[in-house]
């Protein structure tokens, strides 16, 4: 009994095991879906647009009237005076009141006041409030350029870690080949022990090449489930399925395009037009105002009568009014010169901003240009590495060579693929930079 209930606990142990290391296999597309739905930094900025967008509509409800309606019931009981007063007939002290006092009262209005001008201030506060709009929905697409090129660049990490470990595989069966070989030859005295050590050592040198590239695709993946929003530890496949894509259009071209759609740099522009709009404001604090109003009334003891509110028991007016700003102090001086320095703060990002980009998008394009260059250089490299280790390995089987000369040709060709395989990802990784920053790179 006691081996079956042994039996179940391993079974059922394992099969936890087998659930929770299920692997999730995902492409460059769904990795991109998946982080701008759970990216806590997308989420955010969404809901800054949302709130930016209400700030338009406070800021239109500034031009509309303000009309109220009221109504109202009130009854009142006044009791009998304690004060005493002399009566001048009798020469007697009465009370001033001797009785109580009951009254009714009931009424009902409307008034309607409207802003005629003030300033300016409600020009500039609902232009304000659309650029800040405009400045929150391109902020958005920044965030999510930026969260796709941060999926891109950890994506083609984790498969660039993941053909090095292979690289580093194949260097380590290569040596251990090698070291086999050149215990073979020692024994029949074709070898000196000096190779046969080297050997050794070339093999335990690639054995912690395989564990130290292990380590550090255990980290690339740990980044990647973190822009995506896993669990650090959680086990993922992604699929090489990435061609290179050619660029077509010139440099000039390039720096037009991030000009025209650039997210980051056009909300800067916005945030610019903001600014200025904030200097408009601050300048509607030295303007008079200009008011208009309405209004009607009707108050009768009698609620009942209310019937009657528009012929007999009714009050209404009408005006306009002025007021002229003469002194608050200092604050209308302040705040104006806050709102130009705040325009000058912000004109000096919008000129960084653009100076980034621009130099972003030039050292991607020309990056791009020299990976490419680089992927057909390596390319020969690894043909000709991969021929010197396959004539140094024969040459040490046949007594002409020497351990020596495998160990070096096999540094050249783990190098030479390692160098390969930096190109092909140094140039996919700098087409995504140079889609973003021509604010181009597609979800």
């Amino acid at each position: 009994m006691k081996k079956v209930a042994l039996f179940l606990i391993l079974v059922l142990g394992c099969t936890s095991v087998g659930i929770s290391q299920q692997v999730m296999r995902l492409t460059l597309d769904e990795c991109v879906k998946i982080a701008l739905e759970n990216n806590p930094q997308i989420l955010q900025s969404e809901f800054y647009r949302k709130m930016s967008g209400k700030d338009v509509t406070i800021a239109l409800s500034n031009f509309l009237p303000n009309v109220s309606a009221d109504m109202g019931y009130n009854h009142s009981t006044v009791g009998p005076s304690s004060r005493m007063r002399i009566d001048p007939r009798s020469g007697i002290p009465v009370p001033e009141q001797p009785y109580e006092i009951k009254s009714w009262s009931s009424s009902a209005g409307a008034s309607v006041n409207q802003t005629l001008f003030n300033g300016g201030y409600n020009y500039f506060n609902f232009a304000q409030a659309r650029n800040m709009k405009k400045s929150a929905e391109y902020g958005h697409a920044s965030t999510k350029q930026e969260i796709i090129y941060r999926v891109k660049e950890r994506y083609y990490n984790l498969l660039k870690q993941q053909q090095l470990l292979q690289v580093q595989h194949k260097a380590l069966e290569s040596a251990k080949e090698s070291l086999r070989l050149s215990k073979t030859m020692f024994e029949v005295g074709k070898a000196s022990k000096s190779d046969e050590l080297q050997a050794q050592v070339l093999k335990d040198q690639a054995e912690l090449a395989v564990i130290e590239q292990e380590n550090i695709l255990s980290i690339a993946q740990s980044s990647l489930n973190h822009v995506l929003g896993f669990e650090v530890d959680k086990v993922i496949e992604i699929s090489d399925n990435m061609e290179l894509k050619e660029i077509e259009f010139t440099y000039d071209k390039a720096m037009e395009l991030s000009r025209m759609y650039n997210p980051e740099l056009i909300k800067s522009q916005y945030d610019l037009k903001a600014s200025k709009n904030y200097i408009g404001i601050a300048m509607s604090s030295f303007l008079p105002n200009v008011s208009a109003y309405a209004g009607y009334s009707w108050r009768h003891e009698d609620f009942g009568r209310i019937n009657e509110m528009l012929d007999k028991d009714y009050n209404w007016y009408a005006g306009v009014s002025l007021s002229i700003p003469i002194f608050q102090g200092l604050s209308r001086v302040a705040n104006m010169s806050k709102a130009k320095l705040n325009y000058n703060y912000n004109q000096e990002i919008y000129i960084q901003t653009q100076k980034d980009i621009d130099l972003e998008l030039k050292e991607s394009y020309f990056l791009l240009k020299q990976a490419k260059k680089k992927i057909s250089v390596t390319e020969i490299a690894v043909e000709s590495a991969e021929t010197n280790l396959k004539l140094a390995q024969e040459k040490f089987r046949v007594g002409s060579g020497t351990m020596l000369e495998i160990t070096d040709a096999q540094v050249n060709n783990t190098e030479a693929q390692s160098n390969h395989i930096q190109a092909l990802y140094e140039y996919m990784l700098n087409v995504a930079r140079l889609q973003k920053a021509m604010g181009q790179l597609s979800e």
